[in-house]
C-alpha cells in the first residue's frame, strides 16, 4: 500500500482496518484508528477523483433503470435475518481465530449451499437493501473462507490447526 492507499491491484485501495500503514508502530497488524480511517480514506478519495478527470466510463444516465415489475414476491425480512445470522455463525465458528482444514471445509460447503439458496431468492424476489446486503455478505464470506483455505500459514491473530 502506498501513501494514498493504492494496493498492488489496479483500482483497489486499502483504508482503515485493512490499510496496515504502520503509523501506530510496525507491530500493528491492522490499522483501525481514526488516523488511518480518516487520513487514508481522504487521500484515497482525492486520488480516485484525480484519476477520473475524464469522467465516468459510463455516464449514469446511460445505465438503464432496474426492471423488476415481473417479480411479485417480496423479500421476507425474517429469511434475510436468519440467513445473515447463519453467515455470522459460520464465519465465527469455522473461519474465526482458530481454523482447521475440517472447519474450513465445512464453512465452504455450508456457505456454497447458502449462496445457491440466496441467489435463487435474489433472482425471484423484488430487490431490497437487505436482500442485496445478504447476497453481498454470502459472496464476501465465501471469498474470505476460500482465501483462508488457501493460506495454510499461521500468522498474526489467526491460527491454523492441521
Amino acid at each position: 500500500m502506498d501513501q494514498v492507499g493504492r494496493s498492488s491491484l489496479r483500482n483497489l485501495y486499502a483504508v482503515g482496518e485493512v490499510s496496515c500503514t504502520g503509523v501506530h508502530g510496525a507491530n500493528r497488524l491492522a490499522s483501525s484508528g481514526l488516523l488511518e480511517g480518516l487520513v487514508w480514506g481522504w487521500r484515497a478519495a482525492e486520488d480516485i477523483v484525480g484519476q477520473m478527470r475524464g469522467g465516468l466510463e459510463m455516464p449514469s444516465v446511460d445505465i438503464p433503470a432496474w426492471f423488476d415489475e415481473d417479480l411479485t414476491e417480496t423479500a421476507d425480512p425474517t429469511l434475510i435475518v436468519q440467513d445473515m445470522t447463519t453467515i455470522r455463525h459460520i464465519m465465527w465458528n469455522y473461519v474465526g481465530l482458530i481454523r482447521s482444514r475440517k472447519r474450513l471445509e465445512r464453512a465452504i460447503g455450508d456457505l456454497s449451499s447458502l449462496e445457491w439458496e440466496i441467489e435463487k431468492f435474489y433472482r425471484s424476489t423484488r430487490l431490497t437493501d437487505g436482500l442485496i446486503g445478504l447476497r453481498h455478505a454470502v459472496q464476501t464470506a465465501l471469498i474470505v473462507t476460500r482465501a483462508a483455505w488457501e493460506n495454510k500459514e499461521s500468522r498474526g491473530s489467526h491460527f491454523r490447526e492441521d
